[in-house]
């Protein structure tokens, strides 16, 4: 069987509401609110700089604020041009303001793009606070790109350590390298997808052989020839004019050393070309490429009900600021949507039951009812 059709794209979605007082303004990789709650705090942070433009607080959440309206924004309108103007400019005040601070520094190598952050700036911020979780995820990346796999591994199992990512997280990723092929890649979306495999990965010592591939960071070309080296794959040029193309990812999913490639779901939506998702079938967590075809059916439900961890879909073992353990749940539900048409087309009463149940559960507390069930109506 194909990839699952019409299967739900993995939004983020908003969980935020409206507030009138200062708040803590977390990386929208932590914690997505919603336009109206940054523009406040845009406003409330702002404020407090007029009064004390030596208030690092202030700076870190005003840049945050805006830093999200930037993102929250549509490609190439004039409201994103603006916020990526005043995102330049509050680094440049911030940093001419406290050039010997965390905030003046982080801030600068913040505002820069991957691949091209000045890492003088990074490297200033760790000296401040070697212990941040935002320097040693910058760390991470910065490790990864230069296949420094020690220091790679040293930052990851610190970020395990002091718990950077919720348990959820935690538990989703275990799910997923459980569920992959042997020597397989898997490709990732963002940041936290990526975040939590990596460091699943090295905090457990689990599952190593598997290549994590963060989608954009592959499109940096030192990166990826040496990645590219290690795992005995034909060098790639990438088109300048059309970075990410079809074509371009199409020679990575059949790759000359034959290595099986997956797509986690939260990385399903950026691959749309039928070229590609005519040759991605679902196996639970992840869409595994291929040219033939999969009957997947039996590996979902081995995955599901044999190899994955579930209880954290029902019950909360641990707290952490943000709402990503939520959000990670929407991850699951493709799988669980197929499990339970196959289990109605079976006349499996006990399935049907069971996977509604998990699905619904997941569907309250996305707040994504309607749309859940509007699909499974399909």
């Amino acid at each position: 069987m194909k990839k699952l059709i019409g299967c739900l794209s993995i939004v983020f979605l908003s969980v935020g509401t409206f507030a009138q007082e200062k708040q803590t303004v977390h990386s929208v990789i932590v914690e997505w609110r919603d336009v109206e709650w940054y523009k406040t705090q845009e406003k409330l942070w702002k404020a407090d700089i007029d009064k004390n433009n030596q208030n690092g607080e202030a700076w870190m959440n005003y840049y945050g604020a805006v830093r999200a309206l930037r993102i929250c924004s549509e490609a190439n309108s004039t409201e994103q041009k603006k916020y990526t103007e005043l995102c330049n400019k509050i680094a440049k005040d911030v940093y001419s303001l406290m050039p010997n601070t965390f905030e003046g520094n982080y801030i600068m190598y913040w505002n820069g793009k991957l691949g091209e952050n000045d890492e003088r700036y990074l490297a200033k911020a760790y000296e401040f606070r070697p212990e941040d979780p935002r320097v040693l995820l910058d760390y991470l990346i910065k490790s990864e790109l230069e296949r420094d796999t020690a220091t790679f591994s040293k930052v990851a199992k610190k970020l395990y350590e002091i718990n950077r990512m919720p348990s959820g997280s935690l538990n989703w990723a275990y799910n997923v390298l459980t569920e992959v092929s042997e020597n397989c890649i898997v490709f990732t979306a963002g940041d936290n997808d990526t975040y939590a495999l990596w460091i699943a990965q090295e905090g457990l010592n689990y599952r190593k052989d598997v290549t994590v591939i963060n989608s954009y960071m592959i499109q940096v070309d030192d990166y990826r020839a040496k990645l590219f080296k290690e795992k005995g794959l034909a060098p790639l040029e990438m088109d300048k004019k059309n970075p990410g193309s079809t074509a371009f990812f199409k020679q990575i999913f059949e790759n000359n050393a034959k290595i099986p490639v997956h797509v986690a779901t939260s990385a399903s939506g950026l691959f749309t070309d039928s070229i590609i998702t005519d040759n991605l079938y679902l196996t639970g967590l992840t869409y595994i490429y291929s040219l033939e075809d999969v009957e997947n059916i039996a590996v979902i439900k081995r995955n599901f009900e044999k190899r994955f961890l579930l209880d954290h879909l029902t019950k909360t073992f641990s707290h952490s600021y943000g709402d990503l353990d939520l959000r990670i749940k929407h991850m699951y539900l493709p799988g669980l949507m197929k499990l339970y048409s196959h289990s109605k087309t079976a006349d499996d009463l006990e399935g049907i039951v069971y996977y509604k149940g998990l699905i619904d559960s997941i569907a309250k507390e996305l707040d994504i009812e309607a749309d859940i069930q509007k699909a499974l109506a399909e």
